[in-house]
């Protein structure tokens, strides 16, 4: 489930076109913090152990 929330962020990171570039480059500039985390559901399917010391 987890892996199906990933869409199209590869080619969000590595764009194929210069203008698709130039618009990467621009977003990231133009960020003064980072964006939030997004709810997801799917984080519930996973099932982490226990720490152990």
């Amino acid at each position: 489930m987890n892996q199906a929330l990933v869409g199209t962020g590869a080619a969000t990171l590595f764009p194929t076109t210069e203008r698709a570039l130039e618009q990467r480059d621009t977003r990231l500039r133009d960020l003064l913090t980072l964006p939030s985390a997004l709810v997801r559901a799917a984080h519930t399917a996973l099932s982490l152990p226990g720490f152990f010391s």
